[in-house]
């Protein structure tokens, strides 16, 4: 795979310095050492390794327990051509309903948001990546991305980039220490993958650092309610449904998100706030609606919140 014509000025774990290439300035295939505090990130596989042994001992049970239930739902050991057509799949394929929301939304996203950044090559911040699929799809329309996940499984996280021809740049790291100095990125999209965060709220603040002045934030397929209340119940279904299939499962981040605080992000940190709902086909809208009611509580939204930052 070529190398991205762009990387960005990474930022070291420890101390915040600004790290540099140990080898060839600008590769972002090589290692990347700090010239402060001598901590040095690894590239193994494509990817740059920002994750400490410590944390990644941390987060092994919730990982482990991610690709276990992502392969029971069919996501897992696919073909290159697979990977290539997503977010577009097979009408036989488990998760066709999952992948008709992302495609609508993908939609939403690049001719309701992208497009109003006013040029071709934007540099796009892509958290919570999984196996690339947006990156690779934005990549193809000319811009430049970078991906981040902890996830560098070979079939559904950052290693699954062996699929594209596209080339972009791939991140093991947190999403509350993002390991990138302020203000490179036109946009940064949370893809499918904020409400996997502890702290929500205080994680999509942080992220608000990556931008540049006229930069846009995005929340991207996220369950969003309008109570919190109905956001427990339908933690309570998934933990019950979770129990049946894998034992106890593992808490893994606040599980959905609510309007309140994305509104209370906006105005806190001065951002405009536009919502974009994906509404999925028809069939697919009436089963959520038959499901509320069946459960008794509101059924979670999807879509897009774009909170845009005023250029200076």
């Amino acid at each position: 795979m070529p190398e991205p014509a762009w990387s960005p000025a990474f930022a070291c774990p420890e101390c915040g310095s600004t790290l540099v290439a140990a080898a060839q300035p600008g590769a972002p295939s090589g290692p990347l050492i700090c010239r402060s505090c001598d901590r040095e990130v690894g590239c193994s596989g494509g990817i740059l390794r920002f994750l400490s042994p410590t944390r990644l001992a941390e987060i092994d049970p919730l990982i482990a327990q991610y690709r276990r239930v992502r392969e029971q739902d069919g996501y897992r050991g696919h073909g290159a051509a697979y990977y290539q057509a997503l977010p577009q799949v097979d009408r036989a394929d488990p998760q066709r309903g999952v992948w008709r929301i992302r495609q609508e939304s993908f939609r939403h996203l690049c001719n309701r948001v992208l497009r109003r950044l006013g040029h071709r090559s934007l540099r796009v911040l892509d958290l919570g990546a999984g196996n690339g699929w947006l990156s690779h799809r934005l990549t193809l329309l000319g811009y430049v991305c970078v991906a981040l996940d902890w996830l560098d499984d070979p079939d559904d996280g950052l290693g699954a980039a062996r699929h594209y021809p596209t080339p972009f740049i791939r991140l093991q790291a947190d999403f509350d220490h993002l390991p990138l100095v302020a203000g490179q990125f036109d946009a940064v999209i949370f893809n499918a993958s904020l409400h996997y965060a502890a702290n929500p709220i205080a994680t999509l603040r942080s992220a608000t650092t990556a931008l540049m002045d006229g930069g846009a934030l995005v929340v991207m397929d996220s369950p969003v309610f309008d109570r919190d209340a109905d956001g427990q119940l339908m933690l309570a279904d998934r933990q019950r449904g979770f129990t049946g299939r894998i034992g106890r499962p593992v808490d893994w981040g606040a599980g959905y998100l609510t309007l309140d605080g994305l509104v209370r992000t906006a105005a806190e940190a001065g951002l405009m706030l536009r919502r974009i709902p994906t509404r999925g086909r028809p069939e697919w809208a009436f089963k959520r609606w038959l499901a509320g009611r069946k459960l008794r509580r509101q059924p979670a939204s999807f879509g897009i919140w774009s909170f845009g930052r005023r250029a200076t």
